[in-house]
């Protein structure tokens, strides 16, 4: 244990100290200060308009991510997966003469180190935003620290270093730990559909003593409740099966037979994981550890030039069992129900709804400043030498490369848009308004992502690419809302509103996309 406590020093120290040297750290820094006042500046009026400035709103925070994290995350450990391995604890840890529960235990570390980080911040933000007594939450951050560590590691080894089951018991496990997500999300309908139907139902939902009866997972909730409400009947039994399990567990842990089985699969997922990494960098579609299958498909070139390039892409996406349909397609269809919703809600609340034609245009701009790291099949593009050789113009090389994204853009607005207006009435022209927006700000984010590969190369890396990638789209919708905030107060006219929008939005995404397009000129540019 001494060898990886050495390992482990000496590898977090010499990451510190090449980051030090790098100028890109303390950028980084500087945004991160920024970011953290920004969102204690936030999050106090946040919680007050949500009536969430309570210890009952805390407990509700905690609670839902138990509920819905933790099962996710113990069915990867039952399945092997959810523990990633360098390459260096492959060539030093797997073969050094430690015992392989204690490998496990070694990887989880850093887990420890980040949760004793949140755990640390947590007891800040309850004193500060959520009027719990200092004494409350010194005692929630070390009881809940020790005794969540101590389960979860002894989980991990029981389910990750298992070598009494079999691959397909193990499977099955982790089916199970799916299916009580699934019994959760069908029990918070019930209650919705038959008990309340509205956003409090979600309180209701969390404070019921059947979620805090659930082994491990609802004892958790319960003694999170115990800690921060107070004692009740029901989460004094549960806290004491808590407690009783971790102790259970971490006997039943130590004395486990574990033998290094799982190493093979560790290295296996670990592969695995770069390598969707790897084609996610590259804007292509995978899932971990399945190999992906095409269809037989084809296409009839047309024209010349760049148009090799948007045919290529079209073939691609041909093969593909979903063609041009992607996640982002269902998270549009799920956005467009949320804010009919929010819309029927209002309506029965006596809200005023004027303003409800400026609820997709918020989510669209939302949802493009979300997704905005986010590569596609463009990128792969600069990697393929013969673009270069094409005898076009960088420009439309730029726009054939980006042209599907922009059918994709269509179709994906069109499941956010569609649903909406149908449920709202709303007008042709505004509808057409709408998706031309939303087709330009994900034009603006994409061609954000162009001029900052061109400009900065890997100067900053991916992670800092894709903090000033998000910085500028910020200011651009900033300045878009400002827009459509004047016109509409001089002309009181939402087309017009829209149509001043969309002019800005039209200028900055050609603009972005003149500067992008030296990207296109050369290969030595990148």
């Amino acid at each position: 244990m001494g060898g990886l406590r050495y390992l482990y020093l000496t590898s977090m120290k010499n990451r510190i100290k090449r980051a030090l040297h790098k100028p890109v750290t303390y950028v980084y820094l500087l945004i991160g200060i920024f970011y953290i006042g920004f969102l204690a500046s936030a999050l106090g009026p946040m919680l007050t308009q949500w009536g969430m400035d309570t210890p009952k709103g805390l407990v509700f925070i905690l609670s839902f991510v138990c509920c819905f994290f933790t099962p996710a995350g113990l069915a990867s450990y039952a399945k092997r997966k959810g523990m990633l391995f360098r390459p260096s604890d492959v060539h030093f840890v797997f073969s050094s003469p430690v015992n392989p529960k204690t490998v496990l235990v070694y990887t989880q570390l850093k887990q420890y180190l980040m949760g004793f980080v949140l755990n640390s911040a947590l007891a800040i933000i309850g004193i500060v935003f959520f009027e719990i007594a200092p004494w409350k939450m010194a005692l929630y951050f070390v009881l809940a620290f020790v005794v969540q560590n101590i389960l979860e590691s002894s989980l991990v080894v029981l389910l990750y270093g298992n070598e009494r089951f079999s691959d397909n018991t193990m499977k099955w496990v982790a089916r199970g730990l799916y299916l009580l997500i699934a019994a959760l999300l069908l029990f918070a309908a019930y209650l919705f559909f038959f008990v309340e139907p509205s956003f409090a139902v979600l309180g209701l939902f969390l404070d019921h003593p059947f979620v805090q009866c659930i082994p491990i997972i609802g004892w958790n909730i319960a003694f999170i409740r115990l800690l921060i409400l107070g004692p009740t009947t029901v989460n004094v039994i549960c806290t004491i099966l808590y407690l009783v399990s971790a102790c259970l567990l971490f006997v039943l842990a130590k004395r486990m037979k574990c033998t290094g089985a799982y190493y093979e699969d560790a290295m296996k997922f670990a592969d695995d994981y770069q390598e969707l990494l790897n084609k996610k960098m590259q804007g292509e579609s995978g899932r971990l550890g399945k190999k992906q299958s095409f269809k037989q498909a084809s296409v009839e070139y047309k024209g010349g030039g760049a148009k090799a390039i948007f045919y290529r892409q079209l073939l691609e996406y041909k093969k593909n069992r979903t063609f041009i349909f992607s996640w982002m397609t269902l998270v549009n269809l799920a956005v467009s129900g949320f804010l009919i919703y929010a819309v029927v809600t209002g309506k029965k609340e006596g809200l005023d709804m004027t303003a409800q034609y400026f609820l997709l245009p918020g989510a669209a701009a939302y949802i493009a400043f979300l997704f905005s790291a986010y590569k596609t099949k463009w990128a792969k593009e600069l990697e393929n030498p013969y673009t270069y050789l094409i005898p076009d113009t960088p420009f439309r090389k730029l726009w054939y490369a980006t042209l599907m994204e922009h059918i994709r853009a269509v179709i994906d607005g069109l499941a956010l848009i569609l649903p909406f207006a149908i449920a709202v009435k709303m007008s042709p022209v505004l509808i057409l308004l709408n998706l031309l927006l939303y087709v330009c700000l994900l034009g603006n984010k994409l061609y954000f992502n162009v001029l900052s590969e061109a400009l900065l190369g890997d100067v900053l890396g991916a992670t800092g690419k894709s903090f000033l990638r998000m910085f500028g789209q910020m200011i651009v919708i900033s300045l878009a809302i400002i827009i459509a905030v004047i016109i509409w107060a001089l002309t009181e006219s939402y087309e017009l509103a829209f149509c001043g929008i969309l002019v800005y939005m039209i200028i900055i995404t050609v603009l972005l996309a003149i500067g992008g397009s030296f990207s296109f000129s050369k290969m030595e540019t990148l």
